[in-house]
């Protein structure tokens, strides 16, 4: 039997000529609990100048973090003595099947999230039935690409936000609704990271567990309660929290909260999803470490190690504290490869194995990125033009 959060779901995603006008006077009414003369206006339209990443990429609060990381990586790497000629050394020596190999199970993680995207926002109620049609397949990749490729050019964590108004932009949705559905997606990534690293820990360090990296695993352990919480008191206490924002503001907060919420319907195929993107995740780095000999031991160690690693990379690229984690990532790496690797030449095949990573996980991304966003944004405004020359 429908639930009135289902009704009201399912209603906001219908066009406007498809309700009743007294449903929608009533379900307005009961949504806001206040008389109708003073309901708030629609949701208004996020702007490309809000959003803007040319703005935000050259602002001193983005450019200033990230020059002092820089100054900082090239002081640490002086202080730890790597050599440039032996670490492009053991770059020129990589098997280079193992290092395509890592590129391509990487860019095949986005066809994954494409498809678990599609099925969150379908989740709450952005499917043909209810009036919307969802962009193609590729197009959704493409959109997921480009908000990647903000989140690497900028701190904060921005593209998560303008890939919810790159979808608005495409299909005219609610960008509070859709940015929910990204914020389901960063819930169970978190979930399904601490069940895949944990066990990787484990199994790769045995007993020599290092006081900072069990401080570490107990920090996201408390994320990912935190974030469970909170979408229990989201849900129960819908209302309560409601009053306390101000009337603005909650028509954001009502299709915010049906995104998050509404998200969560298909689990079991969700969960294969996300447990699929992490695999990726985790494989990128075996195929690296396995091109440069950088983890020994049987196959399970080796496969634990690398699990260990490529999620803990995941884990510090979400510090939204500068654009990709860049300085976070690599020092976090260094770290963690030093608990697996002591041979001989052990600083410069680190550097050698995190720059063939970072190669693949945030410069590709830079390069490869800015072309989709030239493409896209060159055809959008293309397709403007023909609009504006035919109504004209």
């Amino acid at each position: 039997m429908p639930t009135d959060y289902d009704e009201n779901a399912s209603m906001s995603s219908l066009p406007v000529d498809e309700v009743p006008t007294e449903t929608i006077a009533r379900k307005t009414a009961e949504l806001f609990q206040q008389p109708l003369e003073t309901q708030p206006p629609v949701e208004p339209e996020i702007t490309r100048e809000q959003l803007s990443l040319g703005k935000r990429l050259l602002n001193w609060r983005t450019i200033i973090p990230l020059l002092i990381v820089i100054a900082l990586l090239v002081f640490f790497a002086q202080r730890a003595n790597i050599n440039p000629q032996k670490t492009w050394g053991a770059i020129q020596t990589a098997n280079l099947l193992f290092f395509l190999a890592a590129f391509f199970i990487y860019y095949l993680s986005f066809t994954i999230r494409a498809l678990r995207w599609r099925l969150l926002l379908e989740n709450v109620g952005f499917t043909r039935e209810n009036g919307v049609d969802l962009p193609k397949f590729w197009k959704i990749v493409e959109i997921i690409f480009i908000s990647f490729f903000a989140n690497v050019i900028v701190p904060a964590k921005l593209g998560d936000l303008y890939r919810a108004y790159l979808l608005r932009q495409e299909i005219g949705v609610s960008t509070s609704r859709s940015f929910g559905t990204v914020l389901a997606e960063r819930l169970l990534d978190l979930i399904v990271l601490l069940l895949l690293f944990i066990p990787a820990v484990l199994i790769s360090l045995h007993e020599n567990l290092p006081p900072q990296l069990r401080l570490g695993l107990e920090l996201v352990l408390v994320a990912v309660i935190a974030g469970v919480a909170g979408l229990f008191i989201l849900r129960l206490a819908r209302e309560q929290i409601a009053r306390i924002i101000p009337i603005r503001f909650r028509s954001h907060y009502y299709h915010f909260q049906e995104g998050t919420l509404g998200s969560f319907k298909r689990l079991p195929s969700l969960a294969g999803l996300t447990v699929g993107v992490w695999i990726c995740e985790s494989l990128r780095f075996f195929f690296v470490a396995a091109a440069l000999n950088l983890i020994g031991g049987s196959f399970i160690h080796m496969l634990a190690a690398a699990i260990f690693i490529g999620l803990g990379e995941a884990l510090l690229t979400a510090i939204p504290a500068t654009g990709g984690g860049v300085g976070l990532v690599e020092g976090g790496m260094v770290a963690m490869i030093a608990l697996f690797y002591h041979g001989p030449n052990a600083v410069n095949l680190t550097a050698a194995a995190i720059l063939l990573d970072r190669t693949i996980s945030l410069f590709s991304i830079l390069a490869i990125g800015f072309l989709v966003f030239l493409i896209a944004f060159g055809r959008k405004a293309a397709q403007q033009r023909r609009t504006e020359k035919t109504l004209t």
